[in-house]
């Protein structure tokens, strides 16, 4: 672990109507072995205690937490992207030259040493520029093979290196993951390191868009109605939750006139699809040769 005492990182924290969580997340932030730089919390448009929690934190830790406080908007999942690209700005601003970042929500809580072992074990594999742990909400570990939204650290040299932001497009988290395959770098989910998603997942958004994300980022049509059908199966996300999916990715495929669901470019999409292709020929041969043998 020593090689990663040195090491710097801040984390976005994104927050609304956080009261119930939020000093639990925030308090696990403080608390790690290897402490943050900075926390930026981006707090759009809180209408409860939220203010109140993070005035009291401003006060006690200065020269660690910041507060983007913007107006009140209503509710909407769309703003999450725009929101960490905004804290980037600020940190960037700042002058903030950190070797990574890390995105948490307002609901989670993570255990003292899941900064340090994180980037101790990305910097033991060098091509690996997204990682996580695995979430567990409601005493359910997920099983997601791929870095988690929340609790996602991200190395800032490849950050910067496509281009500093997030899309303000459907499926903007997993896009990140599939732009690292793009460049010949690795994602990585640690699921021995668990952190805990105090709210369950979908409990505001329903799963709203992402069955819509799969078309804007090209998924293979096989491939996004098994993963559907796989929730339905497994029941990873709620019976509602799943046909959320299924309508939004149907109703994105016939089109929209919502820039958020307007798919990416062309190339992008194809590299995804194709990614995926190779998954299922791969799946499908070792389905077979496990009959056979």
């Amino acid at each position: 672990m020593n090689s990663s005492e040195s090491v710097s990182y801040w984390v976005c924290v994104l927050a609304r109507n956080a009261s119930a969580h939020l000093e639990s997340t925030v308090g696990s932030l403080l608390e790690q072995t290897l402490q943050p730089s900075r926390i930026i919390v981006v707090n759009d448009g809180s209408t409860d205690s939220t203010n109140i929690i993070l005035k009291n934190y401003r006060k006690r830790w200065p020269d660690v937490v910041r507060v983007l406080s913007l107006s009140d908007e209503g509710y909407d999942i769309r703003r999450v992207p725009r929101n960490i690209n905004l804290a980037w700005q600020f940190a960037a601003d700042a002058g903030m030259a950190t070797e990574y970042f890390m995105i948490s929500g307002d609901d989670c809580s993570y255990p003292r040493d899941y900064a340090r072992t994180l980037i101790s074990r990305i910097m033991s594999q060098r091509e690996v520029v997204v990682s996580s742990g695995r979430p567990r909400s409601g005493g359910s570990v997920s099983e997601e093979h791929s870095p988690s939204g929340s609790g996602r650290i991200i190395k800032c040299s490849f950050w910067k290196a496509v281009g500093g932001r997030y899309p303000i497009r459907a499926g903007w988290e997993t896009w990140l993951l599939y732009k690292a395959q793009e460049e010949g770098l690795r994602v990585k989910l640690f699921g021995d390191l668990i952190f805990d998603h105090l709210r369950p997942r979908g409990t505001i958004h329903q799963f709203t868009y992402w069955g819509a994300s799969m078309h804007v980022l090209g998924y293979n049509r096989l491939y996004a109605l098994g993963r559907i059908a796989k929730n339905l199966v497994k029941r990873q996300v709620s019976f509602k939750g799943s046909l959320n999916m299924l309508r939004g990715y149907v109703q994105a495929s016939l089109g929209s006139s919502d820039p958020y669901l307007y798919p990416l470019d062309k190339s992008f999409r194809r590299f995804v699809s194709t990614q995926q292709s190779r998954r299922i020929r791969s799946l499908t041969g070792t389905i077979m040769r496990t009959r056979i043998t």
